[in-house]
């Protein structure tokens, strides 16, 4: 059995357990300390639950099911409200490690009661109640969208919401830990005897080229560059960025030879002669901090490059 199928198999006991168990009582979700650790490069992370809202504006729900790695459904004073996790974005359910993020969320909060603490925006686009969930433990507060990216389930969104810096801090740290979906073979293996990631690098990025941004995506670029020691074909691979709709899959007959790059511009023109256009209606890369991702063609994340903003 591989890796994934026992990962869920056994989140899936697990929630047979969990729907023997008497419903939980109202948590009383007692406020706890932060604590603050640094880093590789300098950079700081909060790994315990931020402060919480005074009690008289605290709303609770009852996790009634699990959407996906990032949107639940809860009954908020009777009524069943989808609710997307603010800050940040886990896998969809057709990628790589969606069924795993999925099956953790569910594992972790299904069935029990969260508090529903709202950021700056109150609804989505598709009219999705937006929060940040805290689940009462045994061992204190527990900030579920912090969890998510802690373990490697989801990714941070530089959005200007209060939380973005620690979140892709916290991202960083699982990545080079090799969490969750950033681990180098969590989607499976397809040489069987490559022994880690190839070695691609982010060259060079513009992500603000002079002019309305909708104006000058033909002046918007990645450049990616094979730092290895042997050729890589990235045929069918996938660059995305931090939201769930940026998608380019690479076309087939992309060989990078030791030093060789490829730049991938957001309009339909402009870049070297051998550039790849995404032809994109806007832009792709966010002027406020985004994240620069490749995938290979099993969705094994071969690239991870973030950067701030403007």
């Amino acid at each position: 059995m591989s890796k994934r199928s026992s990962l869920l198999l056994i989140v899936a006991m697990a929630l047979v357990g969990a729907a023997c168990d008497a419903r939980p009582q109202a948590p009383e979700f007692v406020d706890s300390s932060t604590t603050t650790t640094t880093l590789t490069g300098g950079a700081a992370a909060t790994t315990t639950t931020p402060t919480l809202p005074p009690v008289e504006e605290r709303i609770i729900g009852t996790v009634v099911e699990i959407v996906d790695g990032d949107t639940v459904r809860a009954m908020v004073d009777g009524v069943s409200t989808t609710i997307r996790m603010l800050g940040i974005n886990a896998p969809e359910s057709t990628e790589c490690w969606g069924a795993e993020a999925t099956a953790i969320l569910a594992n972790e909060i299904n069935g029990r009661d969260v508090l529903l603490v709202a950021g700056e925006e109150d609804v989505d686009g598709f009219g999705r109640s937006l929060r940040f969930l805290y689940l009462e433990t045994a061992e204190g507060v527990e900030f579920v969208n912090q969890f998510m990216v802690t373990q490697g389930h989801a990714i941070a969104l530089q959005n200007g919401n209060q939380h973005a810096e620690n979140l892709k801090a916290l991202e960083a740290r699982a990545y080079q830990s090799g969490k969750g979906m950033w681990g180098t073979f969590a989607c499976g293996n397809d040489e069987g005897i490559r022994a880690d990631r190839p070695v691609i690098r982010v060259q060079d990025i513009e992500f603000d080229p002079t002019g309305p941004d909708d104006d000058a995506l033909d002046g918007e670029y990645i450049t990616i560059v094979n730092e290895g020691y042997g050729r890589v074909s990235i045929s069918g691979w996938v660059l995305r960025d931090e939201s769930s709709t940026n998608r380019l899959t690479f076309p087939s007959g992309i060989v990078l030879a030791v030093g060789d790059s490829v730049t991938v511009v957001t309009g339909c023109e402009g870049g070297p002669a051998e550039a790849i256009h995404w032809c994109n209606d806007t832009p792709v890369w966010s002027n406020g901090g985004d994240t620069a991702i490749v995938l290979d063609t099993l969705g094994n994340a071969v690239i991870w490059y973030t950067y701030g903003g403007t």
